[in-house]
């Protein structure tokens, strides 16, 4: 995400005046892993975006046994538009696993266990005032290990070609087989490519469809999409104002490395 390239060079410290490597790295269980990979881009120094991007990158992801190089290609979809990904391996929950990247004297490595995925028990559909939309509320039950951690994303079935993070999605829970409920947001999609085509909203349109996932996550990459959510939510300018950098579970860069044991429902707004 453009938050990871920008904001990583928010501090005023003299030492954050060099570029240092930015790593976004998922893999889900059942999924391929992805990653997008930059270099920190302090705001008050002129240059482009995009010359952040890095192209030409080594990037491996091992799960202990077998490691694996990612194919990187251009994708508007993400931000910085260009993805490394792999058709080599399969997120399993339980496995451990460390993601490399290397580019010139850019180098930064993150590791991360998946844990088991938590069932979403049901989406439920509320009427607003507006005959043409719906607010959801996501509900599961929590797991025997505890606390556990989590946080939710959303994509837009037939139109979205990934999930991305809801706001105010973030949760933890605390008591072991409880019932536990989230309102959903509609993701912020487009906010990266076309300026406030399309905001945080509340309410779901009649005859949406989307897939909603409930990631369960290690605390380091809890903390990392904990902090996000709040920058997102008390920052007029979620992507240039903070005053400080997101927590990271990165070695030699910023970033995060998420493993994430997620289930999935696909639900249809009536």
């Amino acid at each position: 995400m453009m938050a990871l390239s920008v904001c990583a060079g928010c501090e005023e410290d003299a030492a954050m005046q060099e570029s240092k490597a930015v790593i976004e790295g998922v893999i889900r269980a059942g999924e391929f892993p992805y990653v997008l990979f930059s270099a920190s881009v302090v705001p008050s120094i002129e240059g482009n975006i995009s010359d952040a991007v890095i192209n030409w990158g080594k990037v491996t992801i091992s799960d202990g046994k077998d490691t694996v190089i990612l194919t990187g290609r251009m994708d508007d979809s993400y931000m910085p538009p260009f993805v490394y990904y792999s058709f080599d391996m399969v997120g399993e929950p339980g496995k451990t696993y460390t993601l490399t990247a290397d580019f010139k004297d850019l180098h930064a490595t993150a590791t991360s266990r998946m844990p088991m995925p938590v069932a979403i028990d049901s989406v439920s559909l509320q009427h607003t005032n507006s005959a043409s939309l719906r607010t959801a509320t996501l509900h599961f039950t929590s797991p025997e290990e505890s606390p556990a951690y989590f946080y939710v994303s959303m994509q837009r079935y037939g139109h979205d070609t990934h999930p991305m993070p809801c706001l105010m999605g973030t949760i933890m829970t605390e008591v072991a087989n409880a019932k536990y409920s989230l309102p959903l947001m509609r993701p912020r999609i487009k906010i990266y490519t076309e300026i406030d085509e399309e905001k945080y909203e509340s309410q779901f349109i009649v005859g949406e469809q989307w897939i909603v996932y409930l990631n369960r996550v290690e605390r380091p990459s809890y903390d990392f999409w904990k902090a996000f959510d709040n920058m997102t939510l008390f920052s007029n300018s979620p992507f240039i104002s903070a005053n400080e950098s997101l927590p990271s579970n990165t070695v030699g860069g910023y970033g995060v490395c998420s493993a994430e044991g997620s289930s999935t429902l696909k639900f249809k707004v009536e």
